[in-house]
């Protein structure tokens, strides 16, 4: 039976956390190099900012920045700032990637003022559970140089489940919101099917690491899958908004080939109890 505790067990997961994060950085570089029509398209002021987008942005950048930042291997590096910084740029992109599910049942619900009060709260929830981290972590250090991040099991599960149950109360309010809209029969088909499968996506992307953190097997274990689940869980989130932009304004909105999903943010959304109105998502 492997003792979990040995010193030199928690070094040699140590080391594969390192390639995990470095297999994570390989990936979401890829990813966002054949992603980046949306900064190109606000450059070039092809599409207006808008605010929607600040979630999306903010959370690619965040994750490319935390990413780059993996594990410094100088002696005389200052670790624990490197990892405080790390550690916000990777827990700030998670919040980001939700917050892009989320805004659709926002805006979709904006007439219940009750409705949107307790998201406003679930949303506090989630961030206050992000970032608390931050100031509750050390770092053990291997062969001399920063190894990785000592953080309470217990708060790793509150983070995954508690994301995993955001995600799905987003799920679940947006195909509520635009089940009765006059919303076009194919755009609410898009919605729910991406709302779905992000979802799936992010839920089977947690459930790993919510186990492996659950188990408390030593603290390099406790962390070993946090960094892929934040990686597939932002790479996911970004491909749903990129889908629904319009990043080329002669395009129809009404196209809806298996190939060219129409890619508008404009949607017909509900605004009082007759369900009427547009807004943006």
């Amino acid at each position: 039976m492997v003792n979990w505790a040995d010193p030199d067990i928690i070094s040699d997961c140590s080391s594969i956390v390192e390639h995990a994060n470095f297999i994570g950085l390989g990936l979401y570089m890829w990813e966002y190099a054949g992603s980046w029509q949306v900064e190109l398209a606000l450059i070039c002021r092809r599409i207006p900012p808008r605010w929607p987008l600040l979630p999306y942005i903010t959370g690619r950048i965040l994750l490319l920045t935390s990413l780059a930042m993996i594990s410094p291997n100088s002696e005389n590096a200052d670790c624990h700032s490197a990892f405080l910084v790390f550690c916000f740029a990777a827990n700030a992109s998670i919040g980001c990637s939700s917050l892009n599910l989320m805004l659709r049942p926002f805006i979709i619900w904006r007439a219940f003022k009750s409705i949107r009060i307790f998201l406003v709260l679930a949303t506090m929830g989630h961030w206050f559970f992000l970032l608390r981290v931050i100031v509750d972590f050390y770092v053990m250090k291997v062969n001399g140089s920063c190894g990785f991040m000592v953080i309470d099991h217990t708060e790793m599960t509150t983070i995954f489940v508690y994301t995993m149950g955001y995600d799905l109360l987003a799920l679940i309010l947006t195909i509520i919101g635009l089940r009765n809209t006059p919303s076009s029969n194919a755009m609410w088909k898009i919605l729910r099917k991406q709302g779905i499968t992000y979802v799936l996506v992010t839920c089977l992307a947690n459930i790993v690491p919510t186990v492996v953190a659950a188990m408390n097997l030593n603290p390099a274990m406790n962390v070993i899958f946090a960094m892929p689940a934040t990686v597939i869980s932002t790479i996911a989130s970004s491909r749903i908004v990129v889908t629904f932009l319009d990043l080329q304004p002669s395009a129809s909105e009404e196209e809806t080939s298996s190939r060219d999903v129409p890619l508008t943010t404009m949607l017909t959304l509900p605004t009082s109890s007759s369900m009427n109105g547009q807004d943006f998502v």
